[in-house]
C-alpha cells in the first residue's frame, strides 16, 4: 500500500494521577492495534498491566479499538 492509499491512525494516551498508562488505537486494521502500540509499551518498561480489546478488534478492516494500562 502506498503513503497516499495508507490510512490515518490515531493514538489516544492518557497518564492518569496515579501513573497508570491508557492507549486507545483509532482506526487501525483488525489486529494492528497491538502492533501499533508495542513501541510504547517498550518504552514504559513492556508491563501491560490490562488490555480490552474493543470490538472492532475482531472486525478485519475496521476501525479498531485498543485499551493498555501500564502498572507503576
Amino acid at each position: 500500500m502506498s503513503a497516499q492509499g495508507a490510512k490515518k491512525k490515531e493514538l489516544e494516551i492518557t497518564i492518569g494521577p496515579d501513573g497508570n498508562v491508557s492507549v486507545r488505537v483509532k482506526c487501525g486494521d483488525g489486529t494492528t492495534c497491538v502492533d501499533d502500540t508495542k513501541f510504547l509499551e517498550d518504552a514504559l518498561g513492556g508491563k501491560v498491566a490490562d488490555r480490552e480489546l474493543l470490538p472492532e478488534y475482531y472486525d478485519q478492516g475496521v476501525t479498531t479499538g485498543n485499551t493498555q494500562k501500564t502498572g507503576r
